[in-house]
């Protein structure tokens, strides 16, 4: 049988390398490409661009993480996925945090710059589950990838993102000390103990890689 094809979204304005633990039996891994936000887009309308590169003429699957998993979720409305895992992710905007949804209200996110972000990030990577040196040069180096002017558009996409519907074929793993999209928000189908925001790099190799594994067991049966 053919491999199946595995669309990966990473998570907001980091790149493929997010995905380097990911081991998957008879997948072929293809990676998303970030675009720059048009103003003031949806979530929704911006999902659908990213979608553009996906080829919908034989089976596929979609992985995303974090921003790319709330992609993830408006793809598989539309293009009907044969499984869509999320991974530190919400699908909905009731499993987005009110801290979050704020931004909406008072949108001080506007007056930042693609630098702003990146340094933003960078202090709070502790409440992302970057903790060594090394994960801390490689989330800088993947922050340093993204399009010009995409992390004013992306955060946009997120606070004013609507969503309240999902697909039965998707499937949400989450970690329960995830700091950044709190474990109590999300209605979860597998839940990893301590696992952080940025578990898709240090717990693939063993939990997250078994769980989709065992998800896809169906298909090549």
């Amino acid at each position: 049988m053919e491999p199946l094809t595995i669309y990966c979204i990473p998570g907001m304005g980091v790149n493929e390398r997010l995905f380097k633990n990911l081991k998957l039996n008879n997948c072929s891994i293809k990676h998303i490409k970030w675009l720059e936000p048009n103003k003031n887009e949806s979530l929704q309308h911006y999902a659908l661009r990213l979608s553009a590169q996906i080829d919908t003429s034989k089976p596929f699957c979609l992985i995303g993480v974090s921003f790319g998993g709330m992609c993830a979720t408006e793809i598989s409305k539309k293009l009907n996925p044969i499984k869509t895992f999320l991974v530190s992710s919400s699908k909905t905007r009731a499993e987005v945090p009110a801290k979050i949804k704020l931004w909406n209200k008072i949108p001080l996110y506007k007056l930042l710059n693609d630098k702003h972000y990146i340094n933003g990030a960078l202090l709070l990577k502790k409440q992302f589950g970057v903790n060594s040196k090394e994960q801390s040069a490689r989330f800088l180096e993947m922050l340093q990838t993204a399009p010009t002017n995409y992390f004013k558009g992306a955060v946009h996409c997120i606070v004013s993102w609507k969503n309240k519907d999902y697909p039965s074929t998707i499937v949400h793993i989450h970690g329960n000390a995830d700091q950044v999209l709190p474990h109590h928000k999300i209605n979860a189908d597998y839940t990893i103990d301590k696992g952080s925001h940025f578990m898709i790099i240090n717990r693939a190799d063993k939990e997250i890689n078994a769980i989709i594994n065992d998800e896809l067991k169906f298909y090549f049966e």
